[in-house]
């Protein structure tokens, strides 16, 4: 049976935190937010966009002994957009997204995530995709630390700190 800590713990936060900025209030434009899974699960054609699909991404070490690990974890949140041009003319899609873009790059940088230490840091995200379809996918890309203790466990941020929070922040 798995332990306690959930090595993926930080998801549900980052999920809640665009829901609370991008799919609520005056400027909610979002019609789905999900995760890897929903994606993988929805044909693509039957999408709901604009839409944000958060995508697990891998971690590196950054410092490591026997007792401890500081582990990087990096995280996709990807812009799913889709019009009526198809084909190679992409500036469209291109233009629809810059806006939706933004408001995620807003929504996550400096946000902390459960199960991190650190606040959440742009990183340099893959290229986006334009489907043969009318589809668009513009990864958004962050890094958090999280630490890891042989004999605690994994430190955790202060509760107050992981509360999705709309933005602008206060």
């Amino acid at each position: 049976m798995p332990g306690e800590w959930n090595f993926h713990q930080a998801e549900a936060s980052i999920v809640a935190q665009l829901r609370a900025c991008c799919q609520t209030g005056d400027g909610a434009w979002a019609r789905d937010i999900g995760t890897r899974a929903a994606l993988a699960d929805t044909a693509e054609e039957m999408q709901s966009c604009p839409a944000i699909y958060v995508v697990y991404d891998g971690y590196g070490v950054l410092d490591a002994d026997p007792q401890r690990a500081i582990l990087a974890h990096r995280w996709l949140a990807v812009v799913a957009v889709a019009n009526a041009v198809q084909g190679r003319e992409s500036a469209h899609r291109t233009q629809e997204a810059g806006p939706f873009v933004g408001d995620v790059f807003r929504a996550l940088h400096g946000f902390m995530p459960v199960g991190s230490v650190e606040a959440m840091v742009p990183a340099t995200p893959p290229r986006p995709f334009y489907s043969p379809a009318r589809f668009a996918y513009f990864p958004v890309a962050f890094t958090t630390i999280a630490h890891h203790n042989t004999r605690s466990g994994v430190a955790t941020a202060r509760a107050s700190a992981v509360q999705a929070v709309p933005y602008p922040y206060p």
